[in-house]
């Protein structure tokens, strides 16, 4: 046998290409995937910035709130024990700003 037959290689060939194509639109759609989920990630992460933010104010807001009372409370607390002194009666004390 000599080696002047022709082989046919269109099958083996379109065999590779239809490989080649299935395993290209699979890593594309695993691409999709990933780069999708990336993105669903990023927005759930600057959704919860966005709450800790609202919530970090409130607490602020809070604070300040506490302090102004606990201001209040000491500067009764101070004005009844200097007139614990005298027999006169207490001074009246001031409605503290509750905005709770």
């Amino acid at each position: 046998m000599s080696g002047n037959r022709k082989r046919n290689t269109s099958e083996p060939r379109d065999d590779d290409e239809d490989d080649y194509t299935s395993k290209r639109k699979r890593n594309n759609e695993a691409v999709n995937r990933t780069r999708q989920k990336k993105r669903q990630e990023e927005n759930d992460t600057a959704e919860k910035v966005d709450e800790l933010k609202k919530e970090n104010e409130a607490l602020e807001r809070k604070v300040e709130q506490l302090q102004k009372e606990l201001s209040f409370l000491k500067e009764m607390f101070m004005a009844y024990a200097k007139n614990d002194g005298n027999d006169g009666p207490p001074p009246p004390p001031a409605a503290p700003s509750s905005a709770i």
